[in-house]
């Protein structure tokens, strides 16, 4: 029986070893959602995927839906991401956002304002470091979007602040001066939310 091949791009936001060689990984995909996808072999010196599926890196990538969990058939390296990943403010800016996605979405199913709006957000990161004072501006405002993408949190008073994928020094100059107020909701959101 032939099984189906779904060709996707989408960024890794995390991965873990599996037994000697292989790896498991949590793939954000522009098609199918949150995806668990094990590669076979992946952490030997041999294979050609090693280098490509890196943590926090953009792929296109080939998925076969297995028992239990996605399996991938191939990947190719789409962006990189050199600025993000050599330097350690916004590598952590990133993770974070990672982690908190790796968090907040359950099951498949095609996000699409959250997919662009990550893509956004890394393109930004890549182009520009943040300075200091914007780093809490940076990780609040990218909870509060990851939120109300996925449903957890009205957008009510916050609209200007919600075009997916657009980041600048501006958005987050403006969004700087009700951060604080915003907390409270976004606290709100992630309580009411159990995750």
């Amino acid at each position: 029986m032939a099984h189906h091949i779904y060709h996707t791009r989408g960024i890794i936001l995390g991965s873990v070893p599996i037994g000697e060689s292989n790896r498991f990984y949590k793939i954000f995909t522009e098609e199918l959602g949150l995806v668990g996808a094990s590669a076979q072999s992946v952490r030997k010196e041999e294979s050609k995927l090693r280098y490509v599926l890196q943590d926090f890196s953009l792929i296109n990538v080939d998925l076969v839906r297995g028992k239990e969990v996605w399996r991938i058939t191939s990947a190719g390296e789409e962006k990189f991401f050199p600025g993000i990943k050599g330097d350690t403010v916004r590598l952590k800016l990133f993770a974070r956002m990672c982690a908190l996605l790796s968090r907040l979405i359950h099951g498949e199913g095609r996000e699409d304002e959250l997919f662009q709006d990550l893509l956004g957000a890394l393109s930004f990161l890549e182009q520009d470091a943040i300075p200091d004072e914007l780093t809490l501006s940076f990780e609040t405002l990218a909870t509060l979007r990851s939120l109300v993408w996925l449903g957890y949190l009205d957008p009510g008073s916050y609209e200007r602040f919600l075009e997916p994928g657009m980041w600048s020094r501006e958005i987050l100059n403006d969004f700087e001066k009700i951060r604080t107020s915003a907390i409270p909701a976004i606290n709100a959101a992630l309580h009411s939310s159990q995750l």
